[in-house]
């Protein structure tokens, strides 16, 4: 097929900003959770985790709950890890947690090609495409989420790769990255079968079910390593007590429109997707678009832990946001400049997160005893509306911190603030530098830097830019 220009530009400029942006550590417990199986892999050569990060299972042992590929993927960013803590005489785990953080970053980078592509494919022009792409990277939940080692990031990335090959009629790598999907987490055995559905509708024949076949290979290999840990093929971490029929109605209003975790105020972007499907909803390639989007939003909407974490947005609907942003590329004039503003603004309301955990006003708020109720539906409780107060706390009381004496704390992990590592430094990576005797000025510059070169390829893959892009071969259909 043809080559693109400047998609693999464009990612590698997005990953270099997010590289000079990288956290010095993971916050959530399922991030924690999954490197501990990468770390027992590459350590003890086994799969067991510490008993407060899983679930006892076969022989009395201790296994995670979440899920395996992202575990697997990060293995040799776990054995730098390991290596360059040997070197720099540093703490294992915290150098383990700064190499394996990369690797979200480069998912979701990998992610910004594909929606430039399905862009494209439902009808995009090359500068429609640009914008969506670069909004999708900058203006939505992703950049916050690519900032912890959730699976999140992960399935995206697999779930738009299944989607655009399937465009472009490369139907193996399409099955192929249907079943990584699954076992990136098993909500994606849903995108096989709705491309089985589209390919059967498209063209009907025996490769049709192709894709359904790559999801059922997937869940099979799931369910195997589910056997191997726990002894049961169907222990995917969650109990069904939490699915209910009763909780759709809210569970779909708080993934949308909920004021401490709604799509139309954490991705204002994405809701111009309604505007561009209009236009788009001829191809059959909008249909499958919003197919997945709808099917991801009943199915969370269906299990009522869905709005009881300490996300950043609805981080659920992250799997199927890039081809809803995609969708926009499609609209022209004014609406092409409400695109643009609405991602700037997305930006504006994330950027705390850069250099602070968004967890800090979580934290906060549990200690003043805001209700989770609240947190999801009062306007004036949203994360939105604190975020930036409670980002320059966080900064106010890095400031005040000895990093090389924090990190000497042990413990357990910590119920407060005032004994949380994590919420009381500066979350970038170079704020820790001084524990290995390095001026924090050294990495600050680095970062300065890596912005520097990331929005120069960025801005040099801008349609409207008379010099010429570099052109990446981004994808082969086998057997070419």
């Amino acid at each position: 097929m043809n080559c693109k220009p400047g998609t693999i530009t464009l990612a590698w400029g997005v990953f270099l900003i997010y590289l000079a942006f990288l956290p010095p550590g993971i916050y959530s417990i399922d991030g924690n959770s999954m490197l501990a199986v990468a770390d027992s892999l590459v350590v003890r050569h086994n799969m067991t985790v510490p008993a407060e990060l899983g679930t006892f299972g076969r022989n009395g042992q201790s296994y995670s709950n979440w899920y395996p590929l992202q575990s697997f993927l990060a293995i040799p960013f776990v054995y730098l890890g390991v290596l360059s803590s040997h070197a720099f005489r540093l703490p294992t785990h915290y150098m383990e947690a700064l190499f394996a953080l990369i690797l979200p970053a480069l998912e979701t980078a990998g992610t910004v090609p594909f929606v430039y592509l399905i862009a494209e494919s439902v009808g995009s022009a090359p500068l429609g495409a640009w914008l969506a792409a670069v909004a999708y990277a900058f203006g939505t939940i992703a950049m916050v989420t690519a900032r912890d080692f959730f699976a999140d990031p992960l399935i995206a990335f697999l779930i738009t790769g299944s989607l655009y090959f399937v465009f472009e009629d490369n139907i193996p790598l399409a099955a192929a990255l249907s079943g990584l999907a699954v076992l990136a987490k098993p909500t994606g055995i849903l995108v096989g079968l709705i491309l089985s559905v589209y390919l059967l509708t498209k063209r009907p024949s025996w490769q049709s079910v192709i894709p359904a076949i790559g999801s059922g290979m997937g869940l099979a290999c799931y369910c195997a390593y589910n056997f191997y840990r726990f002894g049961n093929l169907f222990t995917f971490g969650h109990s069904w007590s939490y699915f209910s029929l009763s909780f759709i109605p809210q569970g779909v209003a708080g993934l949308l429109v909920s004021p401490g975790g709604g799509l139309i105020w954490f991705c204002p972007c994405a809701t111009l997707a309604v505007v561009a499907f209009r236009r788009a909803r001829k191809r059959p390639e909008a249909l499958v678009i919003v197919a997945t989007f709808t099917a991801f939003v009943l199915l969370h909407a269906f299990w009522s832990a869905s709005l009881g974490g300490w996300d950043w947005g609805p981080r659920l609907l992250l799997p199927t946001l890039p081809g809803v942003v995609a969708l926009t590329g499609v609209m022209t004039g004014k609406w092409q400049k409400a695109l643009a503003l609405l991602a700037v603004a997305g930006f504006l309301t994330t950027a705390p997160t850069l250099v602070a955990f968004y967890e800090r006003y979580y934290a906060e708020a549990n200690e003043n005893g805001v209700s989770h109720i609240d947190l999801t539906w009062l306007p004036s409780d949203s994360p939105l509306v604190h975020i930036w107060p409670a980002a320059i706390r966080q900064v106010q009381d890095a400031r005040k911190q000895d990093v090389k004496e924090l990190f000497r704390e042990r413990g357990a992990p910590a119920i407060t603030i005032a004994s949380s590592r994590a919420l009381r430094i500066v979350a970038v990576w170079w704020w820790l530098l001084p524990i290995a005797h390095i001026p924090r000025l050294a990495g600050l510059i680095i970062s300065i830097l890596l912005i520097n070169l990331g929005v120069y390829l960025i801005a040099a893959t801008y349609p409207g830019n008379k010099q010429s892009c570099p052109r990446v071969c981004t994808v082969v259909k086998l057997g070419d």
